[in-house]
């Protein structure tokens, strides 16, 4: 069936925000959330300086107060933003990797703005529309906090939070966004509440995951990139760990349930397994040979191809019978 400008625009917008959220995941591994120290310019400029020398040390000074005020906010030592322990800390790389993470934005903001107009201009799914280009406005402006609040663990958390909700409403209006009348995806032989199990866990790995995660953003601002061979022994002491190493198979078992259910059969089922058992190496490696770079961004990103697909999966799946749920 031929999909409707709506549907093109979700998908789109889906596409796109997934490949923020794998840029993301870099700006993360490498440690360059502050590459920049300003919001919307990068150290002052639309584009940014490659070496220190070409920083503007009066400009830098004139945002020092509005620096300050931001890190008191958020119980950091103001006295410690000084022009100089900024520009101590200037790295051509990272501000590059932060700054590319910021123009990406641009394009998720675009085709979110296209998809309000049309679903406004077509009447299909306008309050979703409109809620869908508020969650980009929102994410944008918690994106100046994560800065202004020098990576606060919380905040970062809930800046991918926000992505991960986006991803959940596009997801939504790309199935729900044929033409009236229109019969939607479908994907027989499982019920929602079957999916819906698979969906459960899946997001109580990622809420676990998000800890993980905030335990090496602490090691990587305490000890350097650098020292990422030596995280691992320091994480799996924790428990959180343990149980979301633990909790994982829990995935692989629904994945591999609702597949047999499906007859392993289906685009989106195929897709669920092949990330699941992709997660599952990925984990393996993390665990047994240390934090990876390369491989804990492709475990931040399919994460959220994940949740897309599952969620998916759950709209399409069989919906419950009157009087219960379907079998």
């Amino acid at each position: 069936m031929r999909k409707t400008g709506v549907q093109r625009l979700a998908l789109i917008s889906i596409i796109l925000l997934i490949v923020l959220i794998f840029a993301g995941a870099i700006v993360r591994v490498t440690g360059s959330g502050l590459g920049c120290p300003d919001w919307p310019t990068c150290w002052g400029q639309l584009i940014p300086p490659m070496q220190v020398e070409q920083v503007d040390r009066d400009k830098l000074a004139a945002d020092i107060p509005r620096f300050q005020k931001a890190a008191e906010r958020f119980g950091r030592d103001p006295d410690l933003i000084t022009v100089d322990s900024l520009l101590e800390e200037f790295d051509g790389r990272q501000t590059w990797i932060e700054f590319i993470n910021r123009l990406l934005a641009l394009p998720v903001l675009v085709a979110n703005l296209l998809l309000m107009i049309v679903c406004i201009k077509t009447k299909t799914l306008k309050l979703q529309g409109i809620a869908a280009f508020s969650l980009v406005i929102i994410s944008a402006l918690t994106g100046i906090v994560v800065v202004a609040s020098g990576l606060h663990a919380g905040v970062v958390t809930i800046h991918m939070a926000l992505a991960f909700l986006q991803l959940f409403l596009l997801t939504y209006m790309f199935w729900a966004g044929g033409k009236k009348g229109g019969k939607r995806a479908h994907i027989p032989h499982c019920s929602r509440a079957q999916v819906m199990i698979l969906l459960a866990c899946v997001m109580i790995e990622w809420a676990l995951g998000s800890q993980i995660r905030e335990m090496t953003d602490r090691l990587q601002m305490e000890r350097g990139v650098d020292s990422r061979a030596t995280w691992i022994h320091e994480i799996s002491a924790s428990m959180v760990y343990v149980i979301h190493r633990s909790f994982s198979w829990s995935i692989l078992i629904a994945a591999l349930y609702l597949g047999h259910r499906v007859g392993w059969r289906g685009f989106v089922p195929r897709l669920v397994l092949t990330i699941v058992g992709a997660l599952m190496i990925m984990g393996l490696i993390l665990s047994t040979s240390g934090i990876h770079a390369v491989i804990q961004v492709l475990h931040v990103g399919l994460a959220g191809v994940l949740v897309s697909a599952v969620f998916y999966w759950w709209l399409a799946a069989e919906p419950a019978k009157k009087g219960g749920l379907s079998a």
